[in-house]
């Protein structure tokens, strides 16, 4: 008697709400801020948006995914994991792009940020990892739906799908796609084969 093939897997990540390092061009990292007035209001929006049920609900450990997730599911159980937390930009945390140009280390992490770990922090490859770890131990069968970061996210689907790296104009990070503030994307695993469903773009006044 043949096995039953296992029903695919459906993951929902979703970029956090804006901080105000965000609306003011300061990158985060693992810098712990708060959302803002404004990213409260995109989040209680995002709870709009979603489409419940879910098996499963995660979130990075970081603050500002962790509120996005209380206030676009209230209630709902959250189960936190810090492989889904942002890029560790290590010294380059707090600087805009500007800024991160003067620093000493800024041309050599440029060179192969991919593999080249930011001054004082982590390789893009690194992020994708265990981004990956992660999303592969999750069961076949459900509906999974994970508060990350922008930055983790878009490693996530390089890494899973080989997408090319492209050097981005006044922007350090060599991925062509941007995911605005409580933007969703939608992946589905069927028999260890991953694709991309679609992506959901936040209302523009939230991006």
């Amino acid at each position: 008697m043949s096995q039953a093939t296992p029903a695919p897997l459906r993951l929902t990540l979703v970029r956090h709400a804006a901080t105000a390092w965000n609306e003011g061009g300061r990158w985060q990292g693992l810098t712990d801020n708060p959302i803002g007035p404004n990213g409260e209001a995109q989040a209680r929006a995002l709870g709009a948006r979603l489409r419940p049920p879910y098996s499963r609900v995660y979130s990075s450990h970081l603050l500002r995914a962790v509120q996005t997730a209380d206030l676009a599911l209230p209630g709902f159980p959250l189960t936190l994991d810090e492989r889904l937390r942002e890029y560790d930009l290590g010294e380059l945390e707090g600087l805009t792009v500007g800024e991160m140009c003067g620093h000493a280390g800024f041309a050599h992490w440029q060179a192969d940020p991919w593999n080249h770990p930011a001054p004082g922090g982590e390789s893009l490859s690194a992020v994708a990892a265990r981004m990956r770890e992660w999303a592969e131990a999750l069961p076949d069968g459900e509906r999974v739906l994970a508060f990350s970061h922008s930055i983790a996210i878009r490693s996530l689907l390089v890494g899973l799908f080989g997408l090319p790296l492209v050097p981005q104009q006044n922007y350090p990070i060599p991925f062509r796609e941007r995911i605005g503030h409580t933007e969703t994307v939608e992946l589905e695993r069927w028999n260890g084969e991953w694709r991309r469903v679609e992506t959901e773009v936040a209302h523009p006044h939230f991006r």
